[in-house]
């Protein structure tokens, strides 16, 4: 039996040098990118735009789309739509939505395997380091 996507997201993959930008989300308790649901009548880099906004208080620049990547959460099944994203001169990310999330880590890609991360986060960390994704 075929599953279908029912649901789309933007994430946004900020780095600077060899860090990457995580937010630590308090449920369910791991680090994932700047991101979230598209609303109905959004584009997916509209939506990349938005939640980067919303959840660290900076506006990016998208440089360019790195490609969909599918996941399940409880039980329904997504496409994640991923960005390379750079912070707008002069503004630095921070907390928006302390409810959500409690605070930002900028994360050596290379010790991805220390940390507790979302399941994309952690498969873009392995792509761009075993040469599969080239930033």
């Amino acid at each position: 039996m075929e599953t279908r996507t029912i649901g789309n997201c933007s994430d946004c993959a900020v780095i600077r040098g060899d860090l990457l930008l995580l937010l630590w989300k308090n449920k369910p308790m791991c680090y994932e990118m700047p991101g979230g649901k598209v609303d109905p009548g959004e584009t997916f880099e509209t939506t990349a735009l938005r939640e980067a906004k919303e959840e660290m208080g900076c506006d990016i620049r998208i440089i360019r789309y790195l490609g969909g990547v599918p996941f399940e959460n409880r039980g329904r099944r997504f496409q994640c739509h991923q960005y390379l994203a750079e912070i707008m001169p002069g503004q630095e990310p921070r907390i928006m939505e302390p409810d959500v999330f409690d605070h930002i880590l900028w994360m050596p890609m290379k010790d991805y395997q220390k940390y507790s991360l979302e399941p994309r986060v952690r498969e873009f960390c392995e792509d761009v380091l075993e040469g599969r994704l080239i930033l």
